[in-house]
């Protein structure tokens, strides 16, 4: 169904999914009166490599139209080891694009989730940017979205607000900032079914 939006996350989107919820809560205060429904998964605490082994009843059988992928930290953060991580999100994505008519949107992870190594996340958000085909998959730079939040941020000295805290967890800032740039970011695309 074009106006039904699946989103699988892990602990991206927060320990409860808290971002995905602004989300969808936020596009339908903006958007009440019309047809979209939303399909939250649970936070994710898995391996990528066993989400890929029950894509079928997990994620494929939602029937969406819109699939956001806000996975990989999580088996980043266990793993630490960016190609090996992409290889399974890589894995997952394949699948998705040849089993449904979905379009997928991947999202960045930003650096102060992960802040043991900057350049293996780094190194992943850009093995993720590859999958990017501008037509089916399509890259959410929210990395970059909140390095420019927290510049802009930093301009207020002590008023600055934490977007994540000292567990490495977004605060409830980093989560409405989330929900807000995917609000932003899939309105655009999907205005012919709104």
């Amino acid at each position: 169904m074009e106006n039904r939006i699946l989103v699988v996350a892990d602990d991206l989107l927060g320990k409860e999914g808290e971002a995905a919820v602004k989300f969808s809560e936020l596009l339908l205060c903006e958007y009440p009166a019309r047809p979209i429904q939303f399909t939250l998964l649970p936070p994710v605490a898995c391996p990528l490599d066993t989400l890929l082994s029950r894509v079928s009843q997990d994620i494929i059988g939602k029937q969406a139209g819109r699939i956001v992928l806000g996975l990989g930290l999580w088996d980043l953060r266990r793993r630490g080891n960016a190609p090996a991580v992409f290889a399974s999100y890589q894995a997952l994505v394949r699948e998705l694009i040849s089993k449904t008519l979905a379009v997928v949107y991947l999202v960045t992870i930003p650096p102060a989730a992960f802040p043991g190594d900057v350049a293996v996340v780094n190194d992943l958000n850009r093995r993720i940017a590859t999958l990017a085909d501008g037509d089916r998959v399509h890259v959410l730079d929210f990395a970059s979205h909140l390095d420019e939040f927290s510049r802009l941020q930093s301009a207020r000295g002590k008023f600055a607000r934490n977007l994540y805290n000292e567990k490495h967890e977004a605060t409830s800032i980093g989560q409405m900032l989330l929900g807000l740039f995917l609000q932003k970011h899939l309105f655009q695309p999907m205005k012919e079914i709104l």
